[in-house]
């Protein structure tokens, strides 16, 4: 009977019959959210009262602060329901992100990993349990020390169902940088991409319909080859003639990018989801994607014209900004 009431309420939203609801999933790089606490297991120094940033309880609150204003920024209705963050130092500042800022009125809770990266800065995911029931997650770990690297952030994989009973896999996902060369670092994002790959293959055979978004910092654009070879994203034009399971960047066609480096903007903050969210045959579908250039993310780029993102630090100079990547959306409706 449940599956049933399912398809027709698919079918009724489908010819506009019943009314659909809509929700926002979005990402962001936090560009160090430490607290002001000297870790001695994690190369924190620099974020400490004392450190090279002087970074304060009052600077650190006035971060929280901004972060809430960017998040709530991502939907002029609602709080989006789910939120990725990367670059978050511990659970003690996604608790005073959730529980301690402007955002406890929304009631946020989260889950995240608890990586070996030399810096202590892990990924995590935010969510609202009236839109998304928690059923499991996972760390997984990436060891990248077959290919010559070290130790670096863990991918996490959490899965939820939505208030249409769709299953939902979330990945998010800060893959290794292109510090010391593109070339010479690309091995260490494709072994990233090859965990994430096989963690998608692993529920394919197990999802009626899978639902599948990775969201998160990548490092790489749309077309490279972490993405295109490893990962095996197609690029977001031939997304409604592929099978359910197929992956599907969504950034390609958009005309920005959301993180500048030297005058140029690219991709790296990206949304890679199963064919399965673009070809309208399932209750849950895509409606919008977009990356967030609000006015107030933004300063002038004095050095190459135009904007950059307005970050926290210019160098060491402290100027209370929100990051160094703009933040990136999806809208699905169901």
């Amino acid at each position: 009977m449940r599956r049933i009431v399912y398809f027709l309420v698919c079918i009724l939203t489908s010819l506009n019959l019943f009314p659909q609801q809509s929700m926002t999933v979005m990402f962001c790089n936090a560009e160090n959210l430490f607290d002001p606490e000297n870790d001695p297991l994690k190369d924190d120094d620099d974020y400490t009262p004392d450190g090279n940033y002087h970074w304060t309880v009052s600077r650190y609150r006035d971060k929280m602060d901004a972060l809430s204003k960017v998040i709530v920024s991502a939907d002029q209705e609602m709080a989006p329901a789910l939120v990725g963050l990367s670059e978050v130092e511990n659970a003690t500042v996604l608790t005073d992100l959730t529980a301690r800022s402007a955002l406890r009125e929304v009631g946020y809770k989260f889950v995240m990993t608890d990586s070996p990266d030399r810096r202590g800065i892990d990924v995590a995911l935010m969510y609202r349990s009236s839109l998304f029931r928690l059923i499991d997650h996972e760390s997984l770990r990436v060891n990248l020390r077959e290919v010559g690297g070290g130790a670096t952030r863990d991918v996490l994989h959490v899965t939820g169902m939505l208030e249409n009973h769709d299953t939902l896999d979330i990945y998010v996902c800060h893959w290794p940088s292109r510090y010391g060369g593109t070339d010479e670092t690309e091995r260490l994002r494709m072994g990233a991409a090859k965990v994430v790959r096989e963690s998608v293959d692993s529920i394919l055979g197990v999802r009626r319909k899978p639902y599948v978004i990775i969201m998160g910092d990548l490092n790489e654009g749309p077309d490279d080859a972490a993405v295109r070879d490893v990962l095996k994203a197609h690029v977001y034009a031939s997304g409604k003639n592929l099978s359910d399971g197929e992956l599907v960047t969504l950034m390609d066609p958009l005309p920005d990018g959301s993180y500048k480096y030297q005058g140029v903007w690219d991709k790296y903050d990206q949304f890679v989801v199963s064919a399965s969210v673009l070809n309208g045959l399932g209750c849950t579908e895509l409606l919008d994607v977009s990356i967030m250039n609000h006015g107030f993310l933004l300063t002038d780029d004095d050095s190459y014209g135009g904007v950059k993102p307005f970050r926290t630090y210019n160098g060491r100079r402290y100027q209370g900004g929100y990051s160094d990547h703009l933040p990136v959306k999806i809208v699905l409706g169901f």
